[in-house]
C-alpha cells in the first residue's frame, strides 16, 4: 500500500507555530555592483558543513537581496549582541533608516562589508550557491573567515520580540 502525501499546514499556523521558536538575529551585509552596502536582518542563518567550512541564510524572494549576493559574491552574516536590536530593526527596514549606522560598517579580510562592532560573531562568506525554498532563496556560502565576541550575550527573536540570550551555567 502506496502512502499518499498529507496535505501542509497553511501559511497562518506555520507562522504561529515559528513564532515560538527562538532564532539568533543576523544581520547579512553585501555590496551591490554600484558601491552601496545593503544589508537584510533574519533569524534564519545557520551553520551548514564544518568540512568545508560553510553557512546559509534565507532571503524573501520579494526582495532583491540574493540577486545582490549574486553579483557581489562576498557577504558577511553577523550575529548581533544583545541590546542591539535597534540595529536589527533598521536593517529590516532599510533606507534611511540605516543612516546613522554608516559609522559601524567597516569592510573585512576579505572585502565584505561587516559590522565593526555589535556582534558575538561575524561570517564573511564566498557564495557557492543560490537555491529556490517556496517563497524564499536559500542562500548557501563558504566561510572565508570568523570572528567572535563570545562574552557578548546574544540576540534573539520570539513571539515578535527581542531579547538576549544568556546562560544558566558555565559548564562549557
Amino acid at each position: 500500500m502506496t502512502e499518499t502525501p498529507q496535505q501542509h499546514i497553511g501559511v497562518a499556523e506555520f507562522a504561529r507555530a515559528f513564532r515560538h521558536v527562538p532564532g539568533a538575529v543576523a544581520v547579512v551585509l553585501a555590496r551591490t555592483a554600484t558601491g552601496l552596502v545593503r544589508g537584510l536582518t533574519c533569524t534564519s542563518a545557520t551553520s551548514l558543513s564544518a568540512a568545508p567550512p560553510m553557512a546559509l541564510f534565507s532571503a524573501d524572494a520579494k526582495t532583491r537581496f540574493a540577486d545582490e549576493v549574486r553579483l557581489s559574491k562576498q557577504y558577511s552574516i553577523n550575529f548581533l549582541a544583545s541590546g542591539f536590536e535597534d540595529w536589527a530593526r533598521a536593517f529590516a527596514l532599510g533606507g534611511q533608516s540605516l543612516d546613522s549606522l554608516v559609522h559601524a560598517i567597516h569592510p573585512g579580510r576579505s572585502g565584505a562589508p561587516t559590522l565593526a562592532t555589535g556582534t558575538t560573531a561575524v561570517l564573511e562568506c564566498h557564495l557557492e550557491e543560490i537555491f529556490p525554498g517556496g517563497d524564499h532563496w536559500i542562500v548557501t556560502g563558504r566561510i572565508l573567515h570568523a570572528r567572535s565576541q563570545s562574552d557578548a550575550p546574544a540576540l534573539v527573536y520570539r513571539a515578535g520580540v527581542y531579547g538576549g540570550f544568556a546562560p544558566l551555567s558555565n559548564d562549557g
